[in-house]
């Protein structure tokens, strides 16, 4: 996705997306692409129907009475997916660059490099340190400051990074990457330079696609095939 330079809110931006780059974002494996692709429509906390509803039971939970309702007019109940709508993605492999390298953000060099080099607008904004557990926060003007200050970076052996390699916030079975597609003054880039991607295939249906199946059953979805 190309993220212009504009006046965007930041806080609605991929993680480690740049204001003006492209940035492709890829798992390291089938179950990390699947869980990146669903964990926004996996269920909340429960949330008590009283805080809204005055004539509901102190035990009834909101969700629940939805998909009571839902069902009961022909809807499709929350969290009932249609493989249809996935259907229409493709699932690609990606080959990473063999040359250059990619900044793991979450290594304690990396974070003492951040201190050193933080824009001046992360004190601005009260942000005393930069863990772990900032980077992994849900704050994308944060996350998104951070790759800006980094992109320009010239690293110790003279190249630019070609991304970010991070753990994801929904588990950890997979490692995420933010690959920046760096334009180059030449139509053709050195072989080894640049990140690549097969052609792509579809998805297959949960009963014929384990990975698939397995984020459904974690993330409590379901899916009408």
């Amino acid at each position: 996705m190309l993220r212009r330079v504009s006046a965007d809110d930041p806080r609605t931006w991929n993680r480690y997306d740049v204001a003006g780059q492209q940035t492709v974002y890829a798992a390291s494996n089938e179950l990390g692409a699947y869980g990146e692709l669903l964990a926004p429509l996996k269920p909340t906390l429960p949330v008590p129907a009283s805080r809204y509803f005055d004539d509901v039971g102190d035990d009834d939970e909101l969700e629940s009475l939805i998909r009571e309702e839902w069902t009961g007019v022909g809807h499709r109940p929350p969290r009932e997916l249609d493989f249809a709508w996935l259907a229409e993605h493709r699932l690609y492999r990606l080959t990473l660059p063999t040359m250059g390298w990619f900044i793991d953000i979450e290594a304690a060099t990396s974070l003492s490099a951040i201190a050193e080099y933080a824009p001046t607008s992360l004190v601005e904004h009260g942000v005393a340190e930069v863990s772990v557990a900032e980077l992994r926060s849900p704050d994308r003007w944060l996350t998104t400051t951070i790759a800006t200050r980094l992109w320009p970076l010239t690293l110790d052996d003279g190249s630019l990074a070609h991304g970010i390699v991070y753990g994801s916030r929904h588990g950890s079975e997979w490692d995420c990457w933010a690959i920046w597609l760096r334009r180059t003054r030449n139509a053709r880039t050195a072989r080894g330079l640049v990140t690549t991607a097969d052609p792509g295939v579809d998805i297959a249906p949960p009963d014929i696609n384990p990975a698939l199946a397995a984020t459904l059953r974690t993330y409590r979805l379901t899916m009408k095939t």
